[in-house]
């Protein structure tokens, strides 16, 4: 009787680890989820790029590639402000972007288009934080792009405060790829 015993006892033991590490990997993909939420995508890049696929990145990913303070005022803004993100020359390297002009795309598919060559003469960044704080969907966020305008005379001018979009959701990459 004890041997009938000990094979069920087996069996449910064998059952009760299987149980057991299927609930463990489950709660391994939860977890996984849950840190994939907290740090969602906040920018696709596509068009003439190193990648045959669109890239999206979330703001560490971008908070990675190096973080620069832009220190300005800006037509919205009476105050100096400190704007912090990536410069747009490191992003459009990190994804082996070619190219001679960017389209920015805001999250109400408002569209701006501006030359790479911008990114390449100026300290143009993809602001995420102001402040210090990251930039919410509120505060036209999550992901802005600043122009140096406080710094750099040549900037002060309509011309370039209407590159500057907010809530930039997607860059594309278009025209020859000489860059």
């Amino acid at each position: 009787m004890q041997g009938r015993m000990g094979r069920g006892t087996g069996i449910k033991l064998a059952w009760m680890r299987a149980l057991s590490l299927g609930l463990l990997a489950a709660t391994f993909t939860f977890a996984a989820a849950a840190l994939a939420a907290d740090d969602p995508a906040v920018l696709q890049i596509d068009g003439n790029i190193a990648s045959a696929e669109p890239l999206s990145l979330t703001r560490s990913d971008l908070e990675a590639i190096g973080m620069h303070d832009v220190v300005t005022i800006t037509p919205w803004n009476d105050e100096l402000t400190t704007y912090t993100g990536p410069l747009i020359r490191d992003v459009l390297s990190h994804v082996g972007a070619k190219g001679d002009s960017i389209v920015a795309v805001a999250l109400n598919n408002y569209r701006v288009v501006f030359p790479v060559s911008d990114a390449r003469a100026y300290d143009v960044i993809l602001a995420v934080r102001v402040n210090g704080e990251p930039i919410g969907v509120r505060d036209r966020g999550p992901v802005r792009v600043i122009y140096p305008w406080s710094e750099r005379e040549e900037l002060r001018s309509e011309v370039y405060y209407s590159r500057a979009i907010w809530q930039v959701s997607g860059l594309t990459l278009a025209g020859p790829a000489t860059q």
